[in-house]
């Protein structure tokens, strides 16, 4: 090929480059503090003391502008970058619910959710201050489908749709975390809720642009670890919170100096809690029916620190990041307790140690070319280490011998080709990779030293049939080899000698159509098949969990699951008034999951990892409405069926039939909240699985947001739990013997310049 040919295909950018400059603005007064994205070019800008923005050497094109801030509608508008500067302007309208935010990981480009052909969601930075709870997780468990899992304080964990650990995948800024949640109940995911910029969550199979372990959905959680350049020296966040659940006090700060085409950032970040408070001050076990006078359950504290340095280059052409971050995290988990005098001498428990330092990298070329206008490479590296150490009672006191050692390294890559419009036909294509290498030690080493790599191929593509109509269409060829290597001086004598590997290919693949019935509603329907190989604890697991209280057995005759989803969507907008409706069916071959065999090994149940075939079918609906500028109404509800249907049983811990009633007061800078949280009985009940009393939960929040000279201080304040109900979490594994978090109030800040 020649040079002139090759300059053709990939092309050379435009010779000229402009900016996009204008001014946000509500009744005739500046917006400060607002978002503004400009998603081709994954740029974003908060407006300043003005309600001004600009983005610097954007290449000749077409783009769309999108603006959002908490309080107003969000806005949009399509720009024409030529030989000349653009300008655009925006009056927003207030409004007491948002209505349509802008989700940047159901599509290879940042689209407003009701454009997407899978139900997917989004919640910013102080969306997530408003609602109850100290992790990621809790933060985003009142969007319909999207439920927790507690296992304690820090553990954590998403649960999609009634689907949870291996198929449901935790992404920091659309890549792996190198992290270890997924093995066990008590392990948390290393994030810190107030160092989030914003969080996107994609229910259903989201498997052709992330790869395997999207069988339920994908949890992205964006940091912003790269910086992006702003159009002022200097900018960032800090963010203040204490919980009197806990006795937590937090915080996080960034801060970014831009200069020219240049941005350093540098972070950081802690929190701490005590044990938390449960409700009444009283607790009674359910086995034994003891009662205990406790203000706190022992065992629930949580502590972390971060920090973290990037930088980022914006050109005319092309757009490069490097970031590092620095994660510990130490925290408890409760365990059962074993006699009479709690308060004296402390229940068996077990307290966890983490490290995750992460390089990631970030780039986006504009190529312009005929055939491909942009190429991104997205890649990061995670050095994990995580250890158990078991309290075990004896005549002198409590002592803290190490159980078991984890440390897991990780590479995932991704390298995409936008293609430039042909016609009416739009798409991606991209290269896909994850290595990740794991190493066990310790008294009881639950698994073998491995290496597991995967591979893909993939294209994304969209056809715009009408100015109403569109289909997609996508195709994914995966690899997934584990590989085992022989450790001599394990402590489990299989695993001293244990090679083997195991290696699973697949095709996966997704259509949707998206069609516009009136200016204000959409319908879509998708259909995905989705992949996920067994891990390494699957196939090979052979010790005790001390954090979990189990031991973990794998079995090595596991092959891969696969899933086939089907999502169906009406969702719009009348007037003041926004509502979504999305019936779904999961069906998943050869299912992976851990049940109780009844029987014990070291004097603990015994967890056997096997296979069945599942089916999970519900839906989930909400309905917002602001019948006054000043007032905003939401109701949701969501209820999902599983079934194990090889042997006609329902799966276990699958969240209730649950629902949500809020109202919302925005009135110049004041804000008010009031909201119930309310769950059926759950008795459709699984293996190992107990009864689960419903609820309703009381949360109440008043706030007050404060501009001064492009300044925006937000303060507020909750209580949680305001009628100090005792409540159980159904997804979680110790439900038995630990109540959900008394009463609590919390004290937010944030401060954005």
């Amino acid at each position: 090929m020649t040079a002139a040919a090759l300059a053709l295909t990939l092309g050379a950018a435009p010779a000229w480059a402009q900016s996009i400059a204008g001014t946000v603005q509500s009744g005739g007064h500046p917006v400060v503090g607002a978002t503004v994205r400009l998603p081709e070019l994954d740029r974003i800008q908060l407006t300043g003391a003005h309600g001004d923005f600009r983005f610097a050497d954007v290449p000749g094109g077409t783009y769309r502008v999108f603006v959002e801030i908490l309080g107003y509608a969000p806005a949009a508008d399509t720009v024409l970058v030529a030989t000349a500067p653009a300008r655009v302007s925006f009056d927003l309208r207030p409004s007491a619910v948002p209505l349509r935010g802008i989700v940047v990981s159901a599509s290879p480009t940042a689209r407003p959710a009701h454009e997407l052909f899978q139900p997917a969601e989004s919640r910013s930075r102080l969306g997530l201050d408003d609602r109850p709870g100290s992790s990621f997780a809790e933060k985003i468990s009142d969007l319909p489908g999207v439920s927790v899992r507690g296992n304690g304080s820090a553990p954590s964990r998403p649960i999609l749709r009634g689907l949870g650990d291996n198929e449901v995948l935790v992404l920091e800024d659309g890549l792996r975390m190198g992290d270890i949640a997924t093995y066990d109940p008590a392990h948390a995911t290393p994030i810190d809720a107030l160092g989030i910029a914003q969080i996107d969550v994609v229910r259903g199979p989201a498997t052709i642009l992330y790869g395997p372990n999207t069988i339920g959905g994908v949890v992205n959680v964006i940091t912003n670890l790269v910086p992006a350049v702003a159009d002022r020296p200097l900018s960032g966040t800090v963010a203040l919170e204490g919980n009197s659940v806990s006795d937590e006090f937090a915080g996080y700060s960034n801060v970014v100096y831009s200069s020219g085409h240049s941005a350093l950032q540098a972070s950081a970040g802690g929190m701490h809690t005590g044990s938390t408070r449960i409700p009444l001050g009283t607790y009674s076990d359910p086995a034994t029916g003891a009662a205990f006078t406790l203000d706190r359950m022992p065992q629930t504290f949580d502590h972390r620190a971060e920090g973290g340095l990037g930088y980022a280059y914006q050109g005319r052409r092309v757009t490069i990041g490097i970031g590092g971050n620095h994660y510990e995290m130490n925290y408890g988990i409760p365990g059962v307790p074993p006699n009479p005098d709690w308060l004296n001498v402390p229940p068996t428990t077990s307290r966890i140690a983490q490290q995750r330092n992460t390089v990631e990298l970030r780039s986006l070329v504009s190529l312009g070319g005929a055939r491909v206008d942009r190429l991104r490479l997205d890649a990061s590296y995670n050095d994990y280490s995580h250890s158990e150490f078991p309290t075990a009672q004896d005549s002198t006191g409590v002592s803290d011998p190490q159980a078991n050692h984890f440390h897991k390294r990780e590479f995932n890559g991704v390298l995409q080709l936008q293609q430039r419009s042909a016609g009416r036909l739009s798409g991606t294509v991209g290269l896909w990779t994850d290595i990740q290498s794991l190493t066990i030690e310790g008294d009881q080493p639950l698994g073998p030293n491995s290496v597991t790599t995967g591979l893909a191929a993939y294209a994304y593509e969209e056809y715009l049939a009408t100015p109403v109509t569109r289909f997609q269409a996508a195709l994914r060829l995966d690899y997934n080899g584990i590989q085992t290597h022989p450790y001599p001086q394990s402590s489990d004598s299989v695993f001293q000698t244990l090679d083997v590997s195991r290696t699973s290919n697949a095709v996966t693949a997704s259509l949707g159509a998206l069609r516009q019935i009136t200016p204000g509603i959409t319908a879509s329907l998708s259909v995905g098949r989705s992949f996920r190989a067994p891990t390494v604890q699957e196939l090979f697991a052979n010790g005790l969990d001390a954090a979990s209280g189990t031991y973990s057995v794998g079995t090595a005759s596991l092959g891969p699951e696969t899933g086939l989803g089907v999502d169906a969507s009406l969702r719009g907008e009348l007037g003041a008034a926004a509502f979504e409706v999305s019936p779904y069916l999961n069906v998943i071959s050869h299912y992976l999951y851990g049940f109780l065999r009844g029987d014990t090994i070291q004097g603990f149940p015994v967890r056997q990892f096997a296979a069945t075939d599942a089916r999970l079918a519900g839906i989930e609906a909400s309905v917002t409405a602001a019948p006054l500028p000043s007032l905003g109404l939401r109701a949701s509800v969501d209820y999902v069926n599983a079934q194990d249907t090889r042997r006609d049983v329902p799966l276990p811990f699958i969240p209730p039939l649950r629902g949500l009633l809020r109202a919302t007061y925005r009135e110049s800078a004041w804000t008010g909240m009031v909201e119930w949280r309310l769950a059926a009985r759950q008795d459709r009940l699984g293996d190992g699985d107990t009864p689960t009393a419903g609820y309703a939960v009381m949360n109440l929040g008043l706030g007050v947001r404060l501009v001064h000279q492009g300044l925006v201080s937000r303060i507020s304040l909750h209580c949680d739990n305001v009628f100090d109900r005792v409540y159980r979490d159904n997804l979680s594994v110790i439900k038995d013997f630990v109540p959900q978090p008394a009463r609590g109030f919390r004290l937010n800040y944030e401060l954005i310049y």
